[in-house]
């Protein structure tokens, strides 16, 4: 065999192994580039960890002669704790694996990273190796939960026909050769360098900083294409618009995708909820209703922020008129909130029981329509309350609105490519019923 038909088997041979069944048609082109900068993530994240590890033995006195009884049982109590703090941080965090994916997996790497600098520190503070180490273990426990629960949202965009299984085998393939290598990398690092907790720190650094940058390289290349608040805000910026006639318009063309909104999305930060901007209030979504006085930064516990509050429920909550479509979703303007550094209030968007998946999204859609009608109503500004008639004024144009353009917008976003079949804007448990809020209201 020539070395160039040896060179083609072997390309072909790690592509069997690496990559999916013809990936060129079955997963997104995006893929690639995921994959390249995760094996990066890992590559440097298992050299980063051997390193950590020779620093834990190193503080534990391996070097000095046999490792003791009570080294080994902290080493052990310290794993047990980690696996607990893992089904804790599980319980907590629930669905939002499914909601925010790309946030998770990058802050998993944070964790993972900042866990095995913690083990790094071990031997300059050996009497503190147990709670140390417990807590980095932790860490490591919480970072590896979150990226096996984000691997299947996130790997699942990718497939473009059902070959989600190939995918994730293939992943494993790429996961495990990437540990390996990275494994032997630290290794020889370790083996190249004095034995000491500076030198160990000094190879740790870069290889750590450079692990976290691939990790959020890759996550660049993902898609998430189901709806929470900050894609559906950023899947609606430049649709909702005045044109030159200060008209209000919906523009189906400029609703964008979800490639488009992955380029935008800030997945470093969580946001669940839409920032004030200028006369536009901020939009503050499912929010605890006997909470609201804390909005009130400067009014709270006052008989008038009550006042003020009672007056916005009973509004928000109000039987919509007849002819128009039953809604089930409530939207409360509280003009005096300060909430998110607002100086132009908030709204209040609230969904009830019974909603489904295209309720919410249209509820959503109706916050955004009136938040842009907000902006060039100067009446309507001021934390010392607005005009009430241009409020209400405000509100029947964005009904109006939104009874106009409710169908051409529910079929854009399905054409645009999103997944209405399940919605990420608030927890199920978070929906309100009418019945609990005018109990609440009449004991305001």
């Amino acid at each position: 065999m020539t070395i160039s038909a040896y060179t083609r088997h072997l390309a072909v041979t790690g592509t069997r192994a690496f990559l999916p069944a013809d990936y060129k048609n079955t997963v997104t082109p995006e893929y690639l580039s995921y994959a390249k900068w995760q094996f990066v993530h890992n590559v440097l994240g298992s050299a980063s960890g051997v390193l950590a590890t020779q620093a834990m033995l190193y503080a534990m006195g391996l070097g000095s002669g046999a490792l003791p009884l009570s080294a080994a049982i902290n080493w052990v109590i310290k794993d047990g704790f980690g696996q607990l703090g893992g089904v804790v941080y599980a319980t907590m965090v629930g669905q939002k694996f499914d909601s925010d994916p790309k946030h998770l997996r990058f802050w998993s790497g944070v964790w993972l990273q900042t866990a095995t600098w913690l083990e790094m520190l071990t031997p300059l503070f050996p009497h503190m190796f147990l709670v140390i180490g417990s807590v980095a273990n932790i860490g490591k426990n919480i970072s590896w939960l979150a990226m096996s629960a984000t691997k299947a949202s996130i790997n699942k965009t990718f497939c473009l026909k059902e070959n989600l299984g190939d995918l994730t085998a293939k992943h494993g393939s790429q996961s495990t050769a990437a540990g390996l290598i990275g494994t032997a990398f630290g290794v020889l690092i370790g083996a190249t360098m004095d034995i000491s907790v500076y030198t160990l720190i000094l190879g740790f650094v870069p290889i750590s900083i450079a692990s976290l940058w691939g990790n959020y390289k890759s996550l660049l290349y993902a898609i998430t294409p189901t709806l929470n608040v900050e894609r559906a805000q950023l899947m609606l910026k430049d649709a909702i618009v005045h044109n030159t006639d200060g008209n209000l318009v919906f523009n189906a063309a400029l609703l964008k995708t979800p490639r488009q909104v992955s380029t935008m999305e800030r997945f470093m930060r969580k946001s669940s909820h839409v920032e004030p901007c200028g006369l536009r209030p901020g939009i503050v979504v499912s929010h605890q209703i006997d909470r609201l006085d804390h909005d009130l930064r400067w009014h709270r516990n006052s008989k008038d922020a009550q006042e003020c509050i009672s007056h916005m429920i009973s509004n928000a909550f109000k039987p919509a008129a007849s002819g128009l479509r039953k809604k089930y979703y409530y939207i409360g303007y509280l003009p005096q909130s300060t909430a998110n550094a607002a100086s132009n209030g908030n709204l209040y968007l609230w969904f009830d029981r019974r909603a489904g998946n295209m309720d919410t999204l249209l509820g959503f859609y109706h916050a955004i329509v009136l938040q842009e009608l907000f902006s060039t109503c100067a009446a309507c500004s001021g934390l010392q309350g607005a005009d009430p008639a241009a409020n209400y004024d405000l509100e029947s144009k964005a009904q109006q609105f939104v009874e106009c353009t409710a169908d051409m917008f529910c079929d854009s976003v399905v054409q645009q490519g999103w997944d209405v079949t399940t919605m990420h804007f608030s927890k199920k448990s978070q929906h309100v019923e009418v019945e609990t809020i005018s109990a609440t209201a009449a004991q305001q």
